[in-house]
């Protein structure tokens, strides 16, 4: 079976734990910053003290700690942050790319269908 991450999973970040982990692996599931996931912690702890306490018991019990293997690539984990922040940033942000490759992709045909092209091709013929 793959332990590869869907994106969408929730689990608690060892690497960055202060306790626990879960914080850190709210803040990456949410793509924003730890410091604020942990700052509301505490807030809710002073605000609802045994509910706060109850919930993060539970999901230190219940959360899977993360895969070493996730988010190897940088690029990766940005995008999939983005999405959890901004689905439809992130969805208008995968189109300009997209876009951008098919205008690409249509230069490079322009080109070799084009006569410059196989006068470039005829002159590189003669140089050799």
């Amino acid at each position: 079976m793959s332990t590869t991450r869907t994106h969408n999973t929730l689990y608690r970040d060892k690497q960055h734990r202060i306790l626990g982990g879960v914080c850190a692996g709210l803040a990456d599931y949410f793509g924003i910053s730890r410091l604020a996931v942990r700052l509301l912690i505490l807030v809710s702890l002073f605000m609802f003290t045994l509910p706060t306490i109850v919930i993060y018991a539970v999901a230190m019990f219940f959360l899977r700690d993360k895969p070493e293997e996730i988010d190897r690539d940088a690029e990766e984990k940005k995008l999939w942050q983005s999405m959890h922040r901004s689905p439809r940033d992130t969805m208008g942000s995968i189109r300009r790319r997209f876009s951008s490759m098919e205008n690409r992709i249509r230069d490079m045909e322009a080109y070799l269908t084009s006569r410059k092209y196989k006068l470039d091709r005829a002159f590189d013929k003669l140089r050799d």
